[in-house]
């Protein structure tokens, strides 16, 4: 155990926290959490080595990479946490705050920055947010302006023309494009999966041209807006969507220009160009270097597999790693492709499969105490490995199907903004508890984002399967000519939807 002072907690203060595992239904003896909070997914060889020592000291050796490119460690004790946090410090990262844990609309905190972790990478990249994701992060850790919001805001950034960071689902979202000669932002605002009130809802575009020097200036003040105007009466009506809601965005817009003491330029063209989460190995922008995207499905990995990852990427690469809104691990810098690919192989990192393979995310219901078995990670898991080894890849691909799953309703993993979600709950049939899942099909990010329709509810987990089965064979037999799976299910009313789902 490291070297502190017990009495020197305030030193951690509003930079560092754990949070509560402790709920009724869960059984996996974790009573904290802690979510190391990785900024826009960046971190070296020796800084994975150290989380992977934390995790095997602390976490039973498991770590779970999240859906906002943060690394988290379950079974944590309290007694063992400013040894952790020093520890922590000595690596360079802080925690998320955790204020929802806190009855009320307050102690609201900024989540992890998040950012397309191929920024600086990507052949076709608009702008690279990193410089911006760096800025706003450093301004706001710890800061005590932001740590009682009256609940917790999202940033997120994608430069790259795919919005690869569900930045529809953030508070603020920055887009990377074009105006003529000139590149820079848009901006979304408002956007959540959850069901908070007043319910899902994708970001609303400002239509305004941000150049990068203003960026930052912006997104403050917005986050300011959040911070006194979000409503403090109730816990349910405090995310920023609700304000956004209730003003509308020239509301917002007005306010902005206020504080700023300057019009917008406006923006009237396209934002997200096409749909990508970096999946596989891709060359780089960088001549003769190539990114390997190692698909995880569902984030979970030993302590022993991350210090592999990152002896590779010391080896190999240049002693960098990212982590991906899709749960993944990418290893940029790549020269010698075949000899990495070599190396994962040994260690049953398989870079075989479609895109569906990297596309499709669980959350962490074992241990947030509101699901029993079987959990939506191995429910996701499942269900993608069986479409993997019954249905063509060219298909799978050509079809844009993409699986997200929650084990309860609060939406963490975005179940509404998938091709096919799955959102679970605890039900009483016969007399016995079940864990069983609502159907939600026809979501999905990129150019046209759009939320899913509750089309099934209160499957029982082990007829998922079969449903998803029968409804991907009828999407074969009746899609018109390249119809993607979204547009598919889209194009059918729920009843139609429904009869899909039905052995005939």
């Amino acid at each position: 155990m490291s070297k502190f002072d017990p009495t020197d907690i305030e030193h951690y203060l509003g930079r560092y926290s754990l949070g509560r595992d402790s709920n009724p239904m869960n059984i996996t003896d974790s009573l904290h959490f802690l979510r190391v909070k990785v900024p826009g997914g960046f971190l070296t060889s020796k800084q994975f080595h150290g989380i992977a020592d934390l995790v095997k000291k602390y976490s039973k050796g498991q770590a779970e990479i999240t859906d906002r490119e943060d690394i988290q460690l379950h079974w944590v004790r309290s007694e063992d946490s400013l040894a952790i946090f020093k520890e922590m410090e000595d690596l360079g990262f802080t925690t998320d705050m955790c204020g929802q844990g806190f009855g009320g609309a307050r102690y609201g905190d900024p989540r992890n920055v998040i950012c397309c972790p191929v920024s600086g990478l990507e052949k076709e990249e608009i702008i690279n947010g990193r410089p911006l994701m760096e800025k706003l992060t450093k301004y706001l850790i710890g800061n005590p302006d932001f740590l009682d919001m009256p609940k917790k805001f999202k940033f997120s950034i994608s430069g790259c023309g795919s919005d690869c960071v569900r930045g529809v689902t953030n508070d603020l979202a920055y887009v990377g494009v074009k105006k003529g000669d000139e590149i820079g932002y848009t901006l979304f605002i408002g956007g959540s999966a959850g069901s908070t009130q007043p319910g899902p809802r994708l970001a609303k575009p400002l239509r305004v041209f941000i150049r990068p020097d203003e960026a930052f200036d912006v997104g403050i003040k917005i986050i300011e807006i959040h911070r006194d105007h979000s409503n403090r009466e109730s816990k349910i009506k405090a995310r920023f969507k609700w304000l956004v809601s209730e003003w509308g965005t020239e509301k917002i817009k007005e306010m902005l220009i206020e504080k700023l003491g300057r019009p917008f330029e406006a923006y009237k063209g396209p934002t997200f160009l096409y749909n990508s989460n970096h999946e596989g190995i891709q060359l780089q922008s960088q001549e003769g270097k190539y990114y390997i995207n190692i698909p995880l499905l569902g984030g979970r990995l030993s302590s022993d597999d991350m210090i592999y990852l990152a002896d590779i990427a010391e080896n190999y690469g240049t002693a960098e790693l990212r982590l991906t809104p899709t749960q993944n691990i990418i290893i940029p810098d790549i020269e010698n492709k075949d000899d990495v690919i070599k190396k994962l192989e040994e260690r049953n990192f398989s870079l075989k499969g479609p895109k569906l393979k990297w596309s499709s995310i669980g959350c962490s219901s074992d241990f947030c105490g509101k699901t029993i078995e079987p959990h939506v990670k191995q429910v996701v898991a499942n269900i993608v490995n069986y479409i993997i080894e019954n249905y063509e890849y060219k298909l799978l691909n050509e079809s844009g199907i993409i699986i997200q799953g929650n084990g309860c309703p609060n939406h963490c993993c975005a179940s509404n903004l998938a091709e096919i979600g799955f959102s679970g709950m605890v039900t009483k049939i016969e007399g016995k508890q079940l864990q069983v899942y609502n159907i939600v099909l026809g979501g999905g990010v990129g150019p046209n984002a759009i939320l899913g329709r509750v089309t099934e509810r209160r499957i029982p987990s082990d007829q998922l399967i079969e449903k998803i089965s029968l409804l991907i064979d009828n999407y074969i037999t009746k899609r018109q000519d390249s119809e993607k799976f979204r547009d598919f299910c889209n194009r059918h009313s729920i009843v139609e939807l429904q009869s899909f789902l039905i052995k005939k």
